[in-house]
């Protein structure tokens, strides 16, 4: 399930609980059943969130496919009377 699944479902089943318990809680097998769900979509959450943090990130994937050993360093070109910084941003700029 995705995050929002698991975040409506979470949010259906506490007013479940809610409703019944303002009912009077009378049926308690019902009870027990929708926090069993509950406790289950409390597990489900932990892992996804466990599973998102070990995930790698932007970060990781760069950082693993530059070179090693050489310093990243802007290439310096001829710019002419433009001075150094908005030369670099027009060169980027396409």
């Amino acid at each position: 399930m995705t995050l929002n699944e698991l975040k409506g479902k979470y949010a259906r089943l506490s007013n479940e609980v809610d409703q019944l318990a303002a009912a009077g809680g009378r049926n308690e097998a019902r009870l027990a059943c929708l926090l069993g769900d509950l406790d289950q979509v409390h597990r489900d959450l932990t892992d996804l969130r466990r599973r998102t943090f070990a995930a790698p990130t932007l970060r990781d994937a760069v950082h693993d496919a530059a070179p090693r050993g050489l310093p990243l360093q802007p290439a310096m070109q001829d710019t002419g009377n433009v001075p150094w910084p908005m030369a670099a941003a027009l060169s980027m700029a396409g």
